[in-house]
């Protein structure tokens, strides 16, 4: 079996070198080609033959890795060493490197659906959920040095920033339908069951294939879901959750992320626009 082994050696404690997970994969009988996903390299890298890709590390690294996939045919394996690990934890990959290895089955997949945001910035890719508001907001702070370890602390700094957030006017429209309201303190159009700080933000935990979900977290909402971070799986969410195949936003200065980047975008009147591309990811998921 050809494989490529794509590593962000920097991952949560950055406790897994590249001489052990190549190791763990030679075991189980896997000759990986080794690519560091911070060296410049990974997109020529990806572009040779490889009957496996594995991507080892957060959200960020194997998010990386998918939108750099020129051929989705070619199986996808996840070894998640984030902090959050949301795409991991989205399709229940959990485990230690060794036990996840060990329980790879090649013959079993589930579709990963890839969404792409298009705007004045031109059209992105995005696999985790595109965003505004608090959750932008939040990141440009840990970007600016505000760094958090744990998911439970990510959770305590979301709420703090909800806690101070100005509430937004934004026009939704989904799928057609159109939502006019001046009161929001975060929109997140998410790809999968998880997202940020590891929230569970699709109603039910799943949605139908080619569509995105929409949560919507107005200003009455906002004590509620201050409450519903420290435990959110113990409820139902106290926000508004929608879904649909293609959502619009319209609004004015606010930050947006698509995945975990996020931009301060101008005062000027914004516009994106969000769908599912049609092509999804061929992703290895435990029995």
């Amino acid at each position: 079996m050809r494989a490529i082994l794509c590593h962000n050696p920097k991952s949560g404690d950055g406790d897994h070198s590249k001489t052990e997970l190549l190791d763990t994969l030679k075991h189980a009988g896997i000759e990986a080609r080794y690519c560091n996903v911070k060296s410049g390299d990974l997109a020529a890298a990806l572009r040779e033959p490889a009957d496996l890709i594995i991507a080892a590390g957060g959200d960020g690294a194997v998010a990386t890795v998918i939108k750099l996939m020129p051929d989705r045919g070619v199986p996808l394996a996840i070894l998640p060493l984030g902090t959050a690990n949301n795409i991991a934890h989205s399709h229940k990959i959990t485990g230690t490197v060794n036990e996840l290895v060990k329980r790879w089955d090649h013959t079993r997949f589930s579709p990963l659906d890839v969404g792409v945001v298009a705007g004045s910035w031109g059209e992105r890719p995005f696999v985790e959920a595109v965003g505004l508001g608090a959750l932008p907001q939040l990141i440009l702070n840990k970007s600016n040095g505000e760094q958090t370890a744990k998911v439970g602390e990510g959770r305590d700094a979301l709420s703090d920033e909800l806690a101070e957030s100005e509430a937004i006017e934004v026009t939704l429209v989904i799928d057609g339908a159109t939502i006019r309201t001046d009161d929001v303190l975060a929109i997140e159009v998410v790809n999968i069951a998880y997202t940020g700080p590891r929230l569970p933000l699709l109603e039910g935990g799943e949605k139908p294939r080619g569509t995105l979900g929409v949560a919507v977290i107005r200003r009455k909402e906002r004590l509620a879901t201050m409450s519903w971070l420290n435990a959110p799986h113990s409820g139902r969410a106290p926000f508004t959750q929608l879904n649909g195949r293609r959502v619009e936003l319209a609004w004015r200065d606010a930050p947006l992320r698509i995945d975990d980047e996020a931009t301060e975008l101008p005062p000027s009147p914004q516009r994106a626009v969000a769908s599912i591309d049609g092509r999804s990811v061929k992703l290895l998921v435990p029995p």
